[in-house]
């Protein structure tokens, strides 16, 4: 019997994204920044609480700057909105994911196909 393609394709999908160690380093980072964010945006009162949200930009940097660029052309006010940010931060983070488990999945293979040194 041979396994379904789509749900081989989802599980290997779920498995670069989430299941590594890198990626899981990465995603933890995002969860403490996106905590003390959403800390910093909701408990504490200081005039530049807008600037918190920079944080969340930096750890999504190049797919979240594209993304939101995006937004802006595609129509002008939906960069704006606050769903259309956190949409795109979830979409970024999760592809940046995926290009972290990439890189370690290359990494790792890599090094296992290379022949090793010969003794004698």
């Amino acid at each position: 019997m041979r396994p379904n393609k789509p749900i081989t394709a989802l599980r290997a999908f779920v498995r670069l994204a989430f299941g590594n160690i890198a990626s899981g380093v990465y995603l933890a980072v995002v969860a403490a920044v996106t905590a003390l964010v959403i800390r910093d945006l909701w408990f504490v009162e200081h005039p530049d609480a807008s600037f918190a949200v920079l944080g969340l930009i930096a750890v999504a940097a190049p797919t979240m700057l594209v993304l939101l660029a995006a937004g802006e052309l595609a129509a002008g006010g939906l960069v704006e909105s606050s769903w259309f940010f956190w949409a795109a931060f979830g979409v970024s983070v999760v592809l940046q994911s995926l290009a972290v488990g990439a890189l370690a999945r290359l990494a790792t293979t890599s090094a296992r196909r290379r022949p090793r040194p010969r003794r004698g």
